[in-house]
């Protein structure tokens, strides 16, 4: 499955963004530099000024129709933006959807490594790549520290995730056993919350900085659902 013109110029301006981001060390600088060389203002009468809602978190938004391949447009962003930041690792990755349908299909087209979306992931990251569901990570089901050093980590989830006000929300937050073994990874207290044990797979989460990619963004502005600030990401897309 090859991407169509339209994606490719999205893939394009990725690229040259992230290549922006590095040159000038300032989300909002770049951001203003790729739009000026499209020929284009940023401000009145132009594009709406970059809006730094998760500060120090480069956020990019691709906006496509309904059926214009916006999750295969996600799959082929995940290479150049680790390939801008050798520097980052382990690779980890939050895909977030906005219903339990969604996140059962996502999970399944993921899984399935005949899917065109698989293959493309499996090709970029040299056929290392393991994807989770929620209650894998809850477990530890080969979710450890040596598996996440090794490959690109994909995390299938859903808002409701860690939305505290449900039940099963709250189970990203409570201490767990499963994932003792992270505790000695990664040790910096910065990245952690308050008062949560340092078990819980929200702080589990938070330690390897994923790059958030969040299908369908309106559905938290709409239902005013808690912010992936909480997951501490490299970049939300």
């Amino acid at each position: 499955m090859e991407l169509k013109k339209y994606q490719l110029q999205v893939i394009k301006d990725l690229d040259r963004f992230l290549e922006l981001l590095i040159e000038k060390q300032n989300i909002s600088k770049a951001y203003n530099a790729l739009w000026n060389e499209k020929g284009i203002n940023v401000g009145i009468d132009g594009m709406p000024p970059y809006n730094p809602e998760l500060a120090g978190v480069p956020q990019v938004c691709f906006k496509v129709p309904t059926g214009g391949g916006k999750t295969f447009l996600a799959a082929n962003s995940l290479k150049p933006i680790f390939a801008s930041m050798p520097h980052i690792h382990p690779k980890a990755v939050v895909w977030l959807v906005p219903s339990d349908a969604i996140l059962s299909q996502t999970y399944k087209t993921l899984t399935d490594k005949n899917h065109d979306y698989r293959k493309k992931i499996d090709v970029d990251f040299g056929n290392k790549v393991e994807i989770y569901s929620k209650q894998q990570l809850l477990n530890g089901q080969n979710f450890n520290p040596t598996s996440v050093s090794d490959n690109l980590s994909i995390f299938v989830l859903s808002y409701d995730s860690f939305r505290t006000s449900k039940k099963d929300g709250r189970k990203a937050y409570q201490e767990n056993g499963s994932l003792l073994p992270f505790v000695r990874f990664k040790q910096d207290s910065s990245t952690l919350l308050e008062d949560i044990d340092e078990t819980a797979l929200i702080q589990v989460i938070r330690k390897l900085n994923p790059v958030v990619i969040v299908d369908d963004e309106r559905v938290i502005i709409r239902t005013k659902l808690e912010k992936p600030s909480k997951i501490k990401g490299l970049a939300l897309i």
